[in-house]
This record gives structure tokens, sequence and C-alpha cells, in this order.
């Protein structure tokens, strides 16, 4: 018995210090996204649906909403996120370009800038993303990583997503594919592709939710979900998501 009152205590004193009144009943609320393992994942592996998945729907459960997160293409999804038909993009890199219609929340995640080649291929000795410039190259439509390329001059190949650019750069189409190290290596041991790739690692990035500016509230969301990221670091939640992909 002073175990459920502790219990029912401890629920009240969180959902007044969360801004939820108890008893009150949650928003829903639409998310988009595209399937970006081991990230966000279309379909469950083993029970798991990606950590920033899974830190979105705490963080937004803890807002006191019930998130509804569809899965599109990534131009779509960015589409969506700049006409306001949705809040927001679960998740997304920060660039000058997504600045015109996104507000982003602090970091949820973080990502490796990487090379791909097939394994045993002599090219350059890369150390920068320019030293591809006049190298076959490819990167992903829509992507930030393919938007670099281009401003330094490069003239990538576009790929609808990166398990297509894996297919096309062990077919020889191009001999760089440049992308996010952390989906690109979970995609390359699940198709059984190990030893067909070498990887040349640049920089970490920050990923975070991208808010829609023309959402209604969203300042007031943006802040809301910052609290909630920040009180589940504290308290420990959102490493022992991150431990689960470990």
């Amino acid at each position: 018995m002073k175990a459920v009152t502790a219990l029912a205590i401890a629920i009240g004193m969180w959902g007044m210090s969360s801004g939820i009144a108890p008893g009150a009943a949650q928003v829903p609320i639409d998310i988009v996204t595209e399937n970006y393992p081991p990230y966000e994942m279309q379909q469950a592996e083993n029970g798991l649906r990606g950590f920033d998945y899974e830190v979105a729907v705490e963080a937004f459960t803890r807002m006191g909403y019930v998130p509804t997160i569809r899965f599109l293409p990534w131009k779509r999804a960015l589409n969506e996120a700049e006409t306001g038909t949705t809040a927001g993009i679960l998740t997304c890199a920060r660039n000058a370009e997504r600045e015109r219609f996104i507000l982003f929340s602090d970091p949820i995640s973080t990502y490796t800038d990487a090379f791909f080649k097939r394994r045993g291929h002599a090219g350059p000795d890369i150390r920068e993303v320019s030293d591809v410039i006049g190298q076959p190259v490819a990167s992903m439509a829509g992507y930030e990583s393919l938007r670099d390329l281009r401003d330094i001059g490069a003239k990538p190949v576009e790929v609808p997503n990166t398990l297509n650019g894996l297919n096309m750069l062990l077919a020889r189409r191009f001999d760089y594919l440049y992308g996010g190290r952390e989906t690109t290596e979970y995609l390359i041991k699940k198709n059984g592709l190990s030893e067909e790739f070498d990887f040349i690692p640049l920089d970490q990035e920050s990923f975070h939710f991208c808010f829609s500016k023309s959402y209604p509230g969203v300042e007031k969301l943006v802040e809301a979900f910052n609290d909630a990221l920040a009180e589940m670091r504290r308290d420990g939640t959102y490493e022992a998501i991150h431990a689960k992909y470990r």
C-alpha cells in the first residue's frame, strides 16, 4: 500500500513539474520521418524502432502529446515541414537552407560524415570533403551531404536512398558514397556487405528534431521539447534508450 501511494505521489509530482495536469487528455501531434536506421525504423527490429524515434516519442509523451509518426520519402518530408502540414521532422541536420522553414531543437543525437568506397579501391588520399572534387561521387537526394558536395563544386550523382547508393557503388557507378556513417554501416551489416566496403570518417555533427516554423504555437513547442529532452538526460531515460542499441 505504501509503495502504491508513493508511486501515485511521484506521478503527480512529475505531472506538475512537466506542466501536465494529472488526468489531462493527451493531444495528437503529427510527425514525419524517413526510414533511417538505427535512428528511425519503419519496421521494428527485435522490438526496436530506432533511438531517435524512441527519444522523441518519450519526449512528446511527457509533454502531453500522442505522436503519430509517418514514414515518407525524404524530399516529401521536407516539403511537409516547409508547408506546415506537420509539426516537424524526426530528425535532421542543421543547414542554412532549412533555417528558412525549420526551428531546430537542442541536439537529439549525433552522426558522423563519412565517405564509403569499395574495398581495395585505390584513389586519392581523402581527408576532407573537397578532396573528392573531380572524383566519381554520389550522395542521397535531399540530404545535406548532397548539398555540401554541390557547394564545393563536385558533380555528385543523386541517388534515391542509402541502400541504392551502396548497390550502385558496388556496381562501380561511382567510387565514393558520401553520407552518415552510422546508418550506412547499419545497412551494410544488415545486407551482408561488411566485406565489400571501407569508410573514411570525417566530422561528427548533431541531429535535431526539426519543427516547422509554420506550425501553430511552434515556439512554445520547441521550448517544451527541449525541457523534456533535458529531463530525460537528467533522469537516465535518454541513456537507457541508447544503451539498447549498442
